[in-house]
């Protein structure tokens, strides 16, 4: 007769290497590949795990696919197939999401209260597992403690959860009822904005605008930029972090940090091992695809050299570049605007007046930006003065790489430059 002690320690024992188990076996399957959708490595057949250049509403005959195949590169076989396969995967759950009933049950019809652990951490009211920190003493203690961010790899799952499991057993994945209550939760969307900014800056970037989520660089870029060269594993977090902003509700905040990885690994060389990741995973975890494929577009105009480009159809991307190529500087330009700056300052200073009289800031582009203005004077203070006057000399040269004879143009677009910032946050 065993104790009664063992028995319950036995069973605690089975009830925990059951639960693991099972989180093994939907890491696995989940990264499967099915059946009926395998990709010919060997063939010239069009990428059925990238539906970047095709139109997700309507269905393809197969003269459509092979016209469209015959745009992609014959040397495929160097693109990492697992990557687009993952974010493929990803991207369709976090669409399927939206077609959710209110009243439908979730996965495993389990209680409500048992599936909303991701949001209950970020609502105060949990505890990280196995680290027992708060949502807040993550902010407040972990910020800028850079050796802590490295070396303990339990936290990132809690900070930035996702519908597909991860290294920690510890943690849980989201579920589709939790992702909805937590994007209308804006004390929670509050505390992940808090998090991001954690985050970037452990890489050496800052978020100069909450609004629109543009970025730059940090004052310690330098230190941090050769810790990222030297610890790829970091690589697997941002994809995290990309992938966990698209799922609760900041979408929007995804193109700006690709850009800017695209630009510092292509244009800048400054991260040498991040450029693959930015290519395979960064690229593709945008869920906006107009965004999507200008970055694509952004990547193939500086990747060297281009006929070794393998992450969209060359002839495609080849005739885009050479029609848009030149529009692209005022394009940028014009994205800049909504960041900080000398010239807009004081303009910015009585918008913010007008609307926090009204008891809120709202962002009309973005209305999660609800109070993500209001640090805009502590961001403004942090952008360095080398950023502010790149800025200033960058619209300078738009003005003049402007035609004389495209005199009307030239007025619309200063128009269009002027409406940014009478409208945007």
């Amino acid at each position: 007769m065993f104790p009664i002690g063992v028995l319950v320690q036995l069973y605690l024992f089975l009830g925990l290497l059951r639960r693991h188990l099972s989180q093994i076996w939907r890491f696995v399957s989940s990264r499967s590949l099915p059946d009926t959708c395998r990709f010919d490595m060997e063939s010239d057949d069009n990428c059925e795990w990238d539906s970047t250049w095709e139109d997700e509403d309507t269905t393809e005959t197969s003269k459509e696919r092979e016209r469209v195949s015959s745009n992609w590169p014959s040397n495929r076989n160097q693109r990492n197939m697992y990557a687009a396969r993952d974010m493929q995967a990803y991207r369709h759950r976090v669409r399927n999401v939206d077609n959710v009933k209110d009243d439908e049950d979730d996965d495993d019809g389990k209680p409500d209260e048992d599936d909303l652990y991701n949001l209950r951490f970020y609502q105060g009211q949990r505890r990280s597992v196995p680290d027992d920190v708060h949502i807040h003493e993550f902010h407040k203690e972990w910020f800028a403690q850079y050796n802590r961010l490295e070396r303990v790899h339990s936290y990132i799952q809690w900070l930035f959860p996702l519908q597909e499991p991860g290294m920690n057993w510890d943690a849980h994945v989201l579920t589709k009822k939790e992702i909805k209550l937590f994007r209308e939760d804006e004390n929670a969307k509050k505390h992940l904005v808090k998090s991001y900014k954690l985050m970037l800056d452990f890489y050496g970037i800052q978020l100069v605008n909450e609004c629109t989520g543009d970025v730059a660089r940090a004052r310690n870029w330098q230190d941090r930029f050769r810790n990222l060269n030297r610890n790829t594993h970091n690589n697997l977090r941002i994809t995290r972090i990309l992938k966990s902003l698209g799922t609760l509700g900041f979408q929007h905040y995804q193109a700006p940090l690709v850009k800017f990885f695209l630009k510092e690994t292509l244009v800048d060389r400054n991260l040498e091992r991040v450029k693959q990741s930015v290519l395979d995973y960064f690229m593709f975890a945008v869920l906006d695809k107009s965004k999507r494929r200008d970055l694509i577009r952004f990547a193939f105009k500086h990747f060297e050299p281009q006929d070794d480009f393998v992450w969209g159809p060359k002839k495609i991307l080849s005739g885009d570049v050479n029609k848009h190529g030149e529009n692209e500087t005022v394009k940028v330009t014009a994205e800049d605007e909504c960041t900080p700056s000398e010239e807009n300052s004081n303009q910015n200073s009585i918008l913010d007046a007008m609307e926090i009289s009204n008891g809120e800031q709202v962002c009309s582009k973005h209305p999660t930006c609800i109070y993500s203005t209001s640090n805009s004077a502590e961001d403004a203070e942090e952008t360095p003065k080398s950023e502010l006057e790149k800025s200033s000399d960058s619209k300078h040269e738009v003005n003049q790489n402007v035609n004389p004879s495209e005199g009307m143009e030239s007025v619309t677009r200063e128009q269009t430059v002027k409406n940014v910032d009478e409208t945007l946050c």
